[in-house]
Formats: structure tokens, sequence, C-alpha cells
């Protein structure tokens, strides 16, 4: 009897074993990165119901995040264009006040120099765009607050020679 004894308890500690694995492979499998196409997923026999719910959502969140990613697009067609033109030592800008909002400022260079656009508020550069050789342009997007601003060309003494404009936002 002894002889029957001994079997037993080994084959308790293989099937504890197995079922030890067997539920560390399962909170592992749940614990995965969850592909947000579904490619690779297989429901399993009698889970079918949890893995298309778990489908429809990644289906339901895959469009959401899609329409947030393309919502910044309209943002971007919705900005005015402004252009602020470089002729020798002097910037051009066809107003010098602009309604609050998002604006695409293109420097054109029609000088002989390099320039550049820097266009600052209170002390503080709000967007920059590199310099540009003469008969070049460059664009540069930025949102404008209520305020005053201070557009200028930031190389060497330019600004200081007057290419610099002060510009009302309201």
């Amino acid at each position: 009897m002894s002889r029957r004894n001994h079997p037993a308890p080994r084959s308790a500690r293989a099937v504890r074993g197995v079922l030890v694995a067997g539920l560390a492979l399962v909170a592992l499998t749940a614990c995965g990165e969850d592909e947000p196409d579904g490619v690779g997923e297989e429901p399993a026999a009698g889970s079918t119901s949890a893995a298309a719910t778990a489908s429809a959502s990644a289906a339901t969140s895959v469009p959401a995040s899609a329409s947030t990613a393309a919502e910044p697009a309209p943002a971007e067609s919705e900005s005015e264009s402004v252009t602020v033109t470089a002729v020798d030592f002097e910037l051009q800008v066809d107003e010098d006040s602009f309604s609050a909002g998002s604006y695409e400022v293109t420097l054109v260079n029609e000088g002989g120099s390099t320039h550049d656009l820097v266009i600052e508020r209170d002390g503080e550069v709000v967007a920059a765009a590199d310099g540009i050789d003469p008969g070049q342009s460059t664009t540069v997007t930025v949102t404008l607050e209520p305020g005053e601003y201070v557009f200028y060309c930031s190389i060497a003494d330019h600004r200081a020679m007057g290419m610099e404009t002060e510009i009302g936002i309201t």
C-alpha cells in the first residue's frame, strides 16, 4: 500500500504544476499588449463573446482615435495666410493688425541678404522661421492671442537697421 501512496502525491504535484503554469500563461496572455486592429487574435473555444466584445471595443476605439488625429487638419486649413516680405533691411506686412487666431506666416526674401523672421510677444519668442537666402521663402504656423507682437529679423544687426514691425492682434 505504501507503493500506491507515493505515486499519488507525485501526480498531484504534477497536476498542480500544470495548473499553475496554465494559470500563469492565461494571466500573461490577458496582460499582453492588444493589437488595435485585432490582427492575430483568435477566439478560444467558449470565449467567442469575450473576443467579439474585445474586437468591437478595439474597432470602436480605433476610429475614435483616428478622428481625433484628423481633427487638427481642419484647424490648419482654417489658418489665415499672412505674407511678410523682407526687402533689403525692411519688413513689409500688408496690415499692422489682425484678429486673434491661427496663421501661416510666409516670409518672402526679396532682398539681397539672408533674412529670418522672429515673432515675439512681451519679450518671449512665440514663433521663428529659419534664415533664408535671397529669392527664397519659408512658412511658419503660429497661433496669435490678443496683444502686441513684434516681427523682426534676428540676423546680425538687421533689427537695429530697421527690420522690425509691430503688429496688433485683437
